[in-house]
């Protein structure tokens, strides 16, 4: 068990994952086959944008590690940004103009949502590697965030479907909104950052472009930032390409496609506590090289399923793999800071999440362009029926299937040559 503090922190994924992974999964769908808006222009707005954020969040984490405050380094900023973030959120499936005017207002909101989901979720990420220290720590606390993370993309993308046939979009939006704003207000009430959150050393601060030079350069950082970039990107892909998947090629739609993504969520959550017993025993490089096996085979069926039951199977592998990842990603960036900040004497943990950012924001942008050409040189059209022709279908494939395993490959050579040393299993005698 963990302390009610830890808990009341760990409730900051019910914001985090239920705010991205609704969007993710939701948004392209929304405005270009529910609204109907120009998938070229809306494509190109999620790219622009996606470039822009991803050069803010080296700045904002850099920012982050250099404020001092009463209240520490992180929690002003979520302090701050919590409330209007939940209203950025809502007014993204609110949308107040006429067809033609769509791309304009998707570019304002996304940018606005955007800013304030990584003003907070850059800090409150942040806190996790200051906070815990040990193997022990890592697991037991990372194993109640992603489990509560876990439920909170079950909510993000499986409930979702259930909302807007029965009342629409706008509705959904509004309750998911109040669901993660409330989650990272409750954070707000779990652990303060003690002494370690402003070491003395760091009093020597490095310029803004000197401490991303660095964190850029460091060989370990890089071989966890390829892997980590290509992991999320195909959790970007595949939900993201799931709902036209299911329409077109295997033609179910509503409750459906909600217990199609369940099944990969309901086993995520089922699996956490096993996969930090998993960790704690074999550690935490080689249980991220389970967790590619585990996703190359979940992804791999879909060459050539097209029932209810072997996609449903599918699911349930890729659930394994999701688990696996969610339980390691913030432990393995832990590992990459502590062994900065024993060469270098100062902890930055925004400097690292703020880079991670900045790279795994090109994802959504590699996604963009990814399904545009794709789509675009299958030749996919929307219409309510679900018709498709057999390129289409196999364009689906490609991009559930395909493009995954290769992503994968190149994941794991990353992770075969990551050298940093594990997580301890007591505290250290002295902390840097």
């Amino acid at each position: 068990m963990i302390s009610g503090k830890a808990f009341a922190y760990s409730l900051g994924n019910l914001g985090t994952n239920i705010f991205s992974q609704s969007f993710a999964t939701y948004v392209l769908f929304f405005y270009v086959d529910h609204l109907r808006a120009s998938l070229g222009l809306i494509s190109l707005v999620m790219g622009l944008q996606a470039v822009w954020h991803a050069i803010l969040n080296p700045v904002l984490g850099q920012l982050s590690d250099a404020t001092r405050s009463r209240f520490g380094r992180r929690v002003p900023y979520m302090a701050g940004a919590t409330l209007p973030l939940g209203v950025a959120y809502w007014l993204i499936w609110r949308p107040w103009v006429h067809r033609a005017e769509l791309p304009l207002y998707f570019a304002v909101a996304v940018t606005a949502f955007d800013f304030l989901y990584l003003t907070v979720v850059l800090n409150w990420t942040s806190l996790f590697p200051e906070l815990y220290r040990t193997l022990p720590e890592r697991t037991r606390v990372q194993a109640w965030r992603q489990g509560i993370g876990v439920i909170a993309l079950m909510v993000g993308v499986s409930v979702p479907p259930l909302i807007y046939r029965r009342w629409g979009w706008h509705t959904m939006g509004l309750l998911l909104a109040l669901i993660g704003t409330a989650g990272f207000l409750a954070a707000l009430l779990g652990p303060k950052e003690g002494p370690l959150a402003q070491p003395p050393a760091d009093r020597q601060r490095l310029g803004s472009v000197r401490a991303i030079l660095q964190t850029a350069g460091d060989r370990s950082f890089l071989r966890y930032l390829t892997m980590n970039f290509l992991i999320q990107f195909i959790f970007s892909l595949i939900p993201a390409t799931l709902p036209f998947f299911a329409k077109y090629v295997m033609h179910i739609r509503g409750l459906e496609l909600t217990l199609l993504l369940a099944s990969i969520f309901v086993v995520a959550l089922a699996v956490m506590y096993p996969w930090s017993r998993y960790i704690y025993r074999v550690g935490s490089h080689r249980a991220m090289v389970t967790t590619i096996g585990l996703l190359a085979l979940g992804v791999l069926p879909f060459w050539w399923l097209t029932g209810m039951v072997s996609a449903l199977a599918a699911g349930v592998v890729l659930g394994l793999g999701l688990s696996g990842f969610l339980s390691l990603a913030d432990l393995l960036m832990a590992e990459v800071i502590d062994a900065d900040a024993e060469r270098r004497g100062r902890r930055r943990e925004g400097s690292f999440y703020g880079f991670n950012g900045f790279v795994v924001r090109f994802g959504v942008t590699l996604e963009s362009l990814v399904v545009y050409l794709v789509f675009h040189w299958t030749g996919y059209h929307a219409n309510a029926a679900g018709h498709a022709t057999a390129l289409v279908q196999w364009g689906m494939r490609c991009l559930l299937a395909g493009v995954p395993l290769l992503a994968l490959t190149i994941a794991l050579w990353a992770i075969m040559t990551f050298k940093v040393r594990e997580s301890p299993r007591h505290p250290p005698q002295s902390m840097p």
